[in-house]
């Protein structure tokens, strides 16, 4: 693994080569600044498999630098880990909605390192079973129905706002700490017959669609708390630690008027209707090694018993 680590302080730019001197499989890389790493990058052939990013350094901060880095190509889906020594919840999300996948509170140990890259080499795994679909990668010509991606598929949606991948809201959830964890709600937006959705329309149309969704539910949320992802089937899976958010049902009519006028120009609005279930919100599950898998299922059947209420009401 070849990761790049970014600090304005020369103590953490002896200490990760050293940490890593007698591993083989570890190359590590140092720039003192922002600037520098984005050099280094751009002088590299090879990209880094990983990068640690300080967030506190003059001239660009690591929020900003994390930012920029998920704008060149081949960086979109690499693992990027925080070093911060700020805890606070709106840091550690204000980290996680520029692209970081993870961090590393100061002061560290070793075993906080050697956890946080393991960690880093699972991301890494899943960031290659991720589809990024853009616009600009899909042909004019592609038929409906016919799609390079399953339906399941967690897809990489761009440009939508506060939407980060599954596996780093994932281990967002993880990290939070009791006092967060109690002020924060879960709740997921699905859309209705996703199955029908996607099989009448094309690949172009069906990630138009669902990146529609997102802005939607971004628009009409308005929190600065808000971090979602995309889980596939249709279903996005929203976590915020706003006490004032509206009912549900109230956020479930707006966030339908919202998709249905940027759906309008759509082919497949003229074949499927396009409508949208958003589940009563839950408290995530207390227990950290398996609060990820139950708090999203719970989530997701929660949109789906409200989809079939909506239908058995009709």
């Amino acid at each position: 693994m070849k990761i790049l680590v970014v600090d304005d302080d020369p103590f953490i730019l002896e200490l990760f080569p050293e940490i890593f001197e007698l591993t083989d499989q570890i190359n590590v890389h140092t720039a003192a600044c922002g600037p520098d790493a984005l050099r280094l990058i751009e002088a590299e052939d090879q990209p880094f498999d990983c990068l640690i990013l300080d967030v506190d350094m003059p001239t660009m901060n690591g929020i900003e630098l994390c930012q920029r880095i998920r704008t060149l190509p081949g960086y979109d889906k690499k693992p990027i880990l925080m070093l911060t020594a700020r805890t606070d919840a709106v840091s550690i999300e204000n980290a996680f909605a520029a692209g970081a996948n993870d961090y590393i509170s100061k002061p560290f140990n070793l075993k906080d390192i050697y956890n946080r890259i393991r960690v880093a080499e699972r991301l890494s795994k899943a960031a290659k079973s991720v589809v990024r679909v853009d616009a600009l990668d899909i042909p004019i010509e592609n038929s409906v129905g016919l799609h390079s991606f399953e339906l399941s598929e967690k897809l990489h949606l761009a440009h939508v706002e506060r939407l980060i991948l599954s596996f780093s809201l994932g281990n967002y959830l993880t990290q939070l700490d009791r006092k967060t964890l109690d002020g924060c709600k879960v709740f997921c937006v699905s859309l209705d017959e996703a199955d029908r959705a996607f099989q009448r329309s094309t690949s172009m149309d069906f990630n138009t669609l669902m990146s529609n969704l997102g802005e939607s539910i971004y628009h009409v949320v308005d929190c600065p708390h808000l971090l979602m992802s995309y889980e596939g089937n249709g279903q996005f899976i929203c976590i915020t630690r706003e006490t004032e958010l509206p009912d549900w049902e109230l956020l479930e009519t707006e966030i339908q008027r919202s998709i249905d006028e940027t759906s309008h120009g759509l082919s497949i609005s003229n074949t499927v209707p396009i409508q949208i279930s958003v589940g009563a919100p839950i408290a995530p599950n207390a227990n950290r090694t398996q609060r990820v898998k139950n708090t999203f299922t719970r989530a997701i059947s929660r949109a789906e018993m409200r989809r079939s209420t909506k239908v058995a009401a009709a």
